[in-house]
C-alpha cells in the first residue's frame, strides 16, 4: 500500500492506496485502530478496485483539534474531499466499527455517492443505546469513559500502551493481532492527540443522535444495498443484526463470521475479502 497526505487548510487527511481498478472502494477502520486495519484484505482487492483507505478524522496521522468537529457527518466531508481528490463522483464504501458508523451517515446524507455500504460488527448507535443490558454496558465500558469531560484525558496519558493493547490484545481479538502490528498501533495512538478520537465518541451521545433522529423522524433509511457482516463471538452475536438493519435499510443481506470476534478485518481476514469481493461485484 501506499502511503499519501491530502492537505487542507487547518486539516490533513492521511490515507493509504493499493489496486489500479476504476471503481473506488473505500476501507474505514474504527477504534483503537487505523487504516492500517485492512493490511491482509486491501492485497486481495487491489486487482479489482483502486482501495483507499484513510485515517478517519483525529486518527493516526490524520489531524485532529479544537476547531474541527468530529460528528459523522463532518468526518464523512473528509472522505467526500478525498474521493473527488481522487477524481471520483461515487465509491464503494465498507466500514468497521467507528468507521462503520462513518459510512452509515455518508450514505444517507450522499444516497448517489456511496453506491453499496458494507458495515463491519457494528448497528446504529441508537439501538446499541436503546437497548442496553448489564452484559452489553459491560462490554461497552469504554464509551461511558470516553464520554464523560476530562476524565479520559486526565487517567490515559502515559498508560495508552496498556489501554490499547487491553482491547486489541484481548478476548474481542482472539489473539490474532500479531506484536508488530499492536506496537504500531500503539505508537499511532500515543503520538496523537487523543482530542479526535474522544470527540468522536462524544458526538455519538449528542450530535449523532440528533442526525439519526431526524432521519427517523423523515422516514430515511439507506436505499442501497447494504452488506452486514457480525463476529458470532463477539458483542452482536446475541442479536438479530440483521432485523435490527432492515430497520433502517431497504435492501440488506449478511451473516455471521462464526468463531470470529470484534475485530474482523484482522480475525477473518479472507473470510471479509471473499464477503467484499462477491457484494460488491454483484
Amino acid at each position: 500500500m501506499q502511503e499519501h497526505v491530502l492537505e487542507r487548510p487547518g486539516r490533513r487527511i492521511a490515507y493509504r492506496t493499493a489496486g489500479s481498478g476504476e471503481q473506488p472502494l473505500f476501507l474505514l477502520h474504527g477504534w483503537p485502530q487505523t487504516g492500517l486495519c485492512w493490511r491482509e484484505v486491501a492485497p486481495a482487492l487491489d486487482a479489482k478496485f483502486q482501495v483507499v483507505i484513510p485515517d478517519l478524522r483525529g486518527y493516526g496521522r490524520s489531524t485532529s483539534g479544537p476547531q474541527l468537529e468530529h460528528d459523522k457527518r463532518s468526518v464523512s466531508e473528509d472522505l467526500r474531499d478525498l474521493m473527488r481528490h481522487l477524481g471520483h463522483d461515487a465509491a464503494y464504501v465498507a466500514g468497521h466499527d467507528r468507521g462503520a458508523r462513518v459510512a452509515h451517515r455518508w450514505a444517507l446524507d450522499h444516497p448517489e455517492e456511496v453506491t453499496r455500504l458494507a458495515v463491519l460488527d457494528v448497528i446504529p448507535g441508537a439501538e446499541m443505546l436503546q437497548h442496553l443490558d448489564a452484559k452489553s454496558a459491560t462490554a461497552m465500558w469504554h464509551w461511558f469513559l470516553h464520554v464523560q469531560p476530562g476524565v479520559a484525558e486526565t487517567l490515559l496519558p502515559g498508560r495508552l500502551d496498556y489501554y490499547v493493547r487491553r482491547f486489541l490484545a484481548g478476548p474481542a481479538s482472539a489473539g490474532h493481532i500479531d506484536e508488530a502490528t499492536l506496537d504500531a498501533y500503539v505508537l499511532d495512538y500515543e503520538t496523537s492527540a487523543m482530542h479526535g478520537w474522544l470527540q468522536d465518541y462524544r458526538a455519538g451521545f449528542g450530535i449523532d443522535l440528533e442526525h439519526d433522529d431526524q432521519d427517523r423522524v423523515a422516514g430515511r433509511v439507506l436505499e442501497q444495498p447494504v452488506l452486514a457482516l457480525w463476529g458470532a463471538a463477539g458483542g452482536l452475536g446475541r442479536r438479530d443484526v440483521l432485523s435490527i438493519w432492515h430497520d433502517y435499510a431497504s435492501d440488506v443481506r449478511g451473516r455471521a463470521l462464526e468463531g470470529c470476534g470484534h475485530y474482523l478485518p484482522e480475525e477473518r481476514p479472507l473470510e471479509v475479502t471473499r464477503a467484499l469481493d462477491e457484494f460488491f461485484l454483484d
